[in-house]
Protein backbone atom coordinates (compact mmCIF):
# COMPACT_ATOMS: atom_id res chain seq x y z
CA UNK A 1 0.00 0.00 0.00
CA UNK A 2 1.27 3.47 -0.93
CA UNK A 3 1.38 6.16 1.80
CA UNK A 4 1.79 9.87 0.92
CA UNK A 5 4.21 12.08 1.58
CA UNK A 6 2.61 13.69 4.93
CA UNK A 7 1.91 10.42 6.34
CA UNK A 8 5.46 8.76 5.73
CA UNK A 9 6.69 12.08 7.07
CA UNK A 10 4.35 11.97 9.88
CA UNK A 11 5.63 8.45 10.88
CA UNK A 12 9.14 9.20 10.47
CA UNK A 13 8.66 11.99 13.07
CA UNK A 14 7.17 9.49 15.37
CA UNK A 15 9.98 6.90 14.70
CA UNK A 16 12.82 9.90 15.73
CA UNK A 17 10.82 11.04 18.89
CA UNK A 18 10.50 7.47 19.96
CA UNK A 19 14.37 6.44 19.13
CA UNK A 20 15.58 10.13 20.70
CA UNK A 21 13.67 9.22 24.11
CA UNK A 22 15.14 5.78 24.22
CA UNK A 23 18.54 7.49 23.89
CA UNK A 24 18.11 10.00 26.88
CA UNK A 25 17.47 7.43 28.99
CA UNK A 26 19.79 4.46 27.63
CA UNK A 27 22.37 6.44 25.54
CA UNK A 28 23.75 4.36 22.07
CA UNK A 29 20.62 3.17 22.18
CA UNK A 30 19.30 5.04 18.66
CA UNK A 31 22.56 4.18 16.80
CA UNK A 32 22.49 0.11 17.98
CA UNK A 33 18.51 0.22 16.99
CA UNK A 34 19.28 1.75 13.50
CA UNK A 35 22.80 -0.64 12.82
CA UNK A 36 20.11 -3.74 13.76
CA UNK A 37 17.64 -2.20 11.44
CA UNK A 38 20.56 -2.10 8.56
CA UNK A 39 21.23 -5.38 9.07
CA UNK A 40 17.18 -6.72 9.48
CA UNK A 41 16.43 -5.07 6.17
CA UNK A 42 19.57 -6.67 3.98
CA UNK A 43 18.66 -9.85 5.61
CA UNK A 44 15.11 -9.80 4.95
CA UNK A 45 15.33 -8.85 1.56
CA UNK A 46 17.82 -11.84 1.05
CA UNK A 47 15.28 -13.90 2.18
CA UNK A 48 12.94 -12.21 -0.36
CA UNK A 49 10.55 -10.47 2.05
CA UNK A 50 8.39 -7.96 0.18
CA UNK A 51 8.12 -4.63 0.21
CA UNK A 52 5.70 -4.14 3.20
CA UNK A 53 7.02 -6.81 4.88
CA UNK A 54 10.77 -4.88 4.85
CA UNK A 55 9.31 -2.02 6.23
CA UNK A 56 7.17 -3.23 8.79
CA UNK A 57 10.75 -5.51 9.87
CA UNK A 58 12.63 -1.61 9.50
CA UNK A 59 10.05 -0.23 12.37
CA UNK A 60 10.58 -3.35 14.22
CA UNK A 61 14.12 -3.57 14.28
CA UNK A 62 14.02 0.23 14.91
CA UNK A 63 11.85 0.18 18.03
CA UNK A 64 12.59 -3.39 19.21
CA UNK A 65 14.08 -2.11 22.33
CA UNK A 66 12.04 0.95 22.88
CA UNK A 67 10.68 -0.19 26.35
CA UNK A 68 14.52 0.44 27.81
CA UNK A 69 12.58 4.19 28.47
CA UNK A 70 10.77 2.75 31.09
CA UNK A 71 13.31 0.79 32.84
CA UNK A 72 16.55 2.39 35.11
CA UNK A 73 18.46 4.28 33.34
CA UNK A 74 21.74 2.92 36.38
CA UNK A 75 20.40 -0.86 35.42
CA UNK A 76 20.77 -0.76 31.51
CA UNK A 77 24.59 1.23 32.00
CA UNK A 78 25.39 -1.15 35.05
CA UNK A 79 28.70 -2.89 34.51
CA UNK A 80 29.33 -6.58 35.10
CA UNK A 81 27.15 -9.14 35.94
CA UNK A 82 22.95 -8.75 36.42
CA UNK A 83 21.45 -10.34 39.33
CA UNK A 84 18.78 -12.68 38.62
CA UNK A 85 15.83 -10.07 39.86
CA UNK A 86 17.86 -7.39 37.74
CA UNK A 87 17.48 -9.56 34.51
CA UNK A 88 13.71 -10.09 35.30
CA UNK A 89 13.43 -6.37 35.52
CA UNK A 90 15.64 -5.76 32.24
CA UNK A 91 13.56 -8.61 30.41
CA UNK A 92 10.42 -6.77 30.87
CA UNK A 93 11.74 -4.22 27.97
CA UNK A 94 10.44 -6.25 25.40
CA UNK A 95 6.50 -6.33 26.77
CA UNK A 96 7.32 -2.39 27.59
CA UNK A 97 7.97 -1.59 23.73
CA UNK A 98 5.05 -3.53 22.82
CA UNK A 99 2.59 -0.91 24.83
CA UNK A 100 4.67 1.91 23.56
CA UNK A 101 3.85 1.21 19.95
CA UNK A 102 0.30 -0.22 20.42
CA UNK A 103 -0.87 3.02 20.76
CA UNK A 104 0.08 3.67 16.76
CA UNK A 105 -1.99 2.42 13.95
CA UNK A 106 1.26 1.98 11.87
CA UNK A 107 2.89 0.68 14.30
CA UNK A 108 0.60 -2.20 15.46
CA UNK A 109 2.13 -5.01 12.64
CA UNK A 110 5.14 -4.65 14.46
CA UNK A 111 4.11 -6.02 17.54
CA UNK A 112 5.40 -9.51 17.08
CA UNK A 113 8.68 -8.77 15.68
CA UNK A 114 8.97 -6.50 18.72
CA UNK A 115 7.40 -8.84 21.38
CA UNK A 116 9.77 -11.92 19.93
CA UNK A 117 12.89 -10.93 19.41
CA UNK A 118 14.61 -12.80 22.35
CA UNK A 119 12.55 -15.88 21.65
CA UNK A 120 15.71 -18.57 20.61
CA UNK A 121 15.22 -21.38 18.15
CA UNK A 122 15.73 -24.02 20.68
CA UNK A 123 12.72 -22.55 22.81
CA UNK A 124 15.06 -21.14 25.56
CA UNK A 125 14.54 -17.69 24.48
CA UNK A 126 11.67 -14.77 26.75
CA UNK A 127 9.24 -14.12 27.38
CA UNK A 128 7.36 -17.01 25.95
CA UNK A 129 9.52 -19.53 25.24
CA UNK A 130 8.32 -19.84 21.52
CA UNK A 131 10.29 -22.29 19.19
CA UNK A 132 11.08 -22.46 15.55
CA UNK A 133 8.74 -21.46 13.35
CA UNK A 134 6.34 -20.46 16.17
CA UNK A 135 9.04 -17.16 16.33
CA UNK A 136 7.67 -14.82 14.29
CA UNK A 137 10.06 -14.47 11.06
CA UNK A 138 11.02 -10.29 12.14
CA UNK A 139 12.01 -11.29 15.10
CA UNK A 140 13.82 -13.67 14.62
CA UNK A 141 15.98 -11.67 12.26
CA UNK A 142 15.93 -8.94 14.87
CA UNK A 143 17.16 -10.65 17.61
CA UNK A 144 20.22 -12.91 15.69
CA UNK A 145 21.12 -8.96 14.32
CA UNK A 146 20.82 -7.22 17.88
CA UNK A 147 23.31 -10.11 19.01
CA UNK A 148 26.05 -9.71 15.86
CA UNK A 149 25.32 -6.25 16.82
CA UNK A 150 26.13 -6.30 21.04
CA UNK A 151 28.97 -8.75 20.34
CA UNK A 152 30.60 -6.19 17.49
CA UNK A 153 29.98 -2.93 19.68
CA UNK A 154 29.93 -4.05 22.88
CA UNK A 155 27.81 -3.02 26.13
CA UNK A 156 27.77 -2.34 29.37
CA UNK A 157 28.04 -5.40 30.41
CA UNK A 158 29.80 -7.11 27.60
CA UNK A 159 32.97 -5.90 25.36
CA UNK A 160 33.01 -6.03 21.81
CA UNK A 161 34.89 -8.91 19.62
CA UNK A 162 36.48 -8.81 16.37
CA UNK A 163 34.03 -9.25 13.35
CA UNK A 164 35.59 -12.86 12.89
CA UNK A 165 34.63 -14.27 16.04
CA UNK A 166 31.29 -12.50 16.23
CA UNK A 167 30.64 -14.11 12.98
CA UNK A 168 31.87 -17.34 13.86
CA UNK A 169 29.39 -17.17 16.98
CA UNK A 170 26.52 -16.54 14.78
CA UNK A 171 27.12 -19.45 12.43
CA UNK A 172 27.92 -21.83 15.16
CA UNK A 173 24.69 -20.71 16.55
CA UNK A 174 22.70 -21.86 13.73
CA UNK A 175 20.23 -24.51 14.67
CA UNK A 176 20.13 -23.61 18.68
CA UNK A 177 19.54 -20.14 19.18
CA UNK A 178 19.03 -18.60 15.42
CA UNK A 179 16.99 -20.36 11.99
CA UNK A 180 19.67 -21.51 9.88
CA UNK A 181 18.26 -20.03 6.76
CA UNK A 182 18.07 -16.76 8.66
CA UNK A 183 21.89 -16.97 9.60
CA UNK A 184 22.72 -17.93 6.03
CA UNK A 185 21.06 -15.03 4.52
CA UNK A 186 22.66 -13.14 7.16
CA UNK A 187 26.17 -14.11 6.57
CA UNK A 188 25.23 -13.65 2.56
CA UNK A 189 24.61 -10.09 2.95
CA UNK A 190 26.75 -9.29 6.06
CA UNK A 191 30.04 -8.80 4.41
CA UNK A 192 28.47 -5.94 1.77
CA UNK A 193 26.45 -4.05 4.74
CA UNK A 194 27.83 -0.49 5.30
CA UNK A 195 28.19 -0.28 9.07
CA UNK A 196 26.22 2.89 10.80
CA UNK A 197 28.82 5.08 11.99
CA UNK A 198 29.44 4.60 16.68
CA UNK A 199 28.32 7.63 18.38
Amino acid sequence: MEIDNETRKSRNETLRALLEALDLNAPGERMHAERVAVYAVATGAELGLGEEELLRLRYSALLHDVGKTRLDGSLLSKVGQLTEVELDVLRRHAEYSVKLVESYDFLVPTIPGIRSHHERWNGAGYPDGLKGEEIPTAAQIIGMCEAFDVMMNGAAWKSPTTRDIALEEIEGSAGVEWNPEVVDAFLKVERVIQPVGSD
